[in-house]
């Protein structure tokens, strides 16, 4: 089950849209974003991109797949936080309030490069985030870090995708996707980037605790 199903579970009383698509990049989601004829003001937005722009690195082969699915990514930092800016301007316009979610993880050994990148990002959105009023950062790497930091790191990294977005995504096996996670011994992930079952309630459990907040003030 995704993050999103279990907020959905949790939170019946409101109307909960999900723009996100599998794979999407800051630049992929900001083109889709801006093409939208958005004419209510929402109550809350969250914002949870980045992971996409550095993954596509980790083999050669993920470019060609960001290229047939028209995922462009970020040419460098700069280019992502450029990017990242007018998406966030794009959200923040049309909420109450706005939540910027730090990128998650790359494998599970939180001091991979892959994972260094990601909190060279993570630094700069709350940068960003510091910026306006009704934007607020939230820091999910902090809690995939502490978790983590207890276990017994697995150097596992996906190469390869296609099978893996299928059992967790098409096949909707969540006791699939676990014992995939334990035989690689992952305890938040299914390959390193995908969520398991933990890991979607540790990310269900975090967003639903800032929208709890935010009930009696805008909700």
């Amino acid at each position: 089950m995704s993050y999103f199903d279990i907020l959905k579970e949790k939170l019946p009383q409101y109307d909960l849209i999900n723009s996100g698509r599998g794979g999407d990049t800051v630049i992929s989601l900001y083109q889709r974003i801006k093409k939208l004829s958005i004419s209510e003001t929402y109550d809350i937005a969250f914002l949870w991109v980045g992971v996409n722009d550095v993954f596509v690195h980790v083999s050669w082969k993920f470019p060609i797949t960001k290229l047939l699915f028209n995922q462009r990514w970020a040419k460098n930092i700069d280019d992502f936080i450029n990017r990242y800016q007018r998406l966030l301007e794009t959200i923040a316009y049309n909420a109450k309030k706005t939540f910027v979610v730090s990128p998650s993880i790359i494998g599970e050994d939180i001091h991979n490069k892959w994972n260094k990148r990601l909190g060279e990002l993570s630094v700069e959105i709350e940068a960003l985030a510091a910026k306006y009023e009704n934007v607020e950062y939230i820091d999910v790497r902090k809690d995939f870090i502490s978790t983590l930091s207890s276990k017994k790191s697995s150097p596992f990294i996906p190469y390869r995708i296609i099978v893996d977005i299928i059992i967790a995504y098409l096949l909707n096996d969540p006791e699939r996707v676990e014992r995939k996670s334990k035989n690689r011994e992952l305890y938040l992930t299914l390959d390193g980037v995908h969520l398991n079952n933990v890991g979607a309630h540790m990310i269900a459990e975090i967003f639903l605790h800032h929208i709890k907040k935010c009930e009696r003030h805008i909700l």
